[in-house]
């Protein structure tokens, strides 16, 4: 007796649908945001506080939505270095994605969506 099986869907669109989509990236993008809030500059919580997260299926970015985002994020103004106060995240740097990710954010990052997509 043998089984045989068929696909009534492309693979691709299966593992878009079961593996990707929207939730996953939103799940991906929330992950992100929470490893790199250590390395994002804070004074209130505002800026970190009211990033926002955009998902599709099958990627997710996080906008960071304050007037200042691009200022606090590079790291200067006209040409000039900011300083970036480190009293409350000592870790507060510039370029925070880039320094989350190399810091061990990519590896947490990895493992939790490996994670969330074995329990889907």
């Amino acid at each position: 007796m043998g089984l045989t099986v068929k696909w009534n869907k492309p693979i691709e669109q299966i593992i878009k649908q079961n593996v990707l989509g929207k939730d996953t990236m939103m799940f991906a993008g929330s992950e992100a945001k929470r490893l790199m809030t250590p390395f994002v500059p804070f004074d209130t919580g505002t800026l970190a506080d009211t990033a926002q997260i955009i998902a599709d299926d099958t990627s997710a970015s996080i906008h960071y939505v304050q007037p200042y985002a691009g200022v606090t994020y590079y790291g200067e103004r006209k040409g000039r270095p900011i300083n970036i106060r480190k009293e409350k995240h000592p870790l507060a740097t510039k370029l925070w994605d880039k320094f989350s990710m190399e810091s061990g954010g990519k590896e947490k990052l990895i493992a939790a969506l490996q994670e969330y997509i074995r329990r889907k």
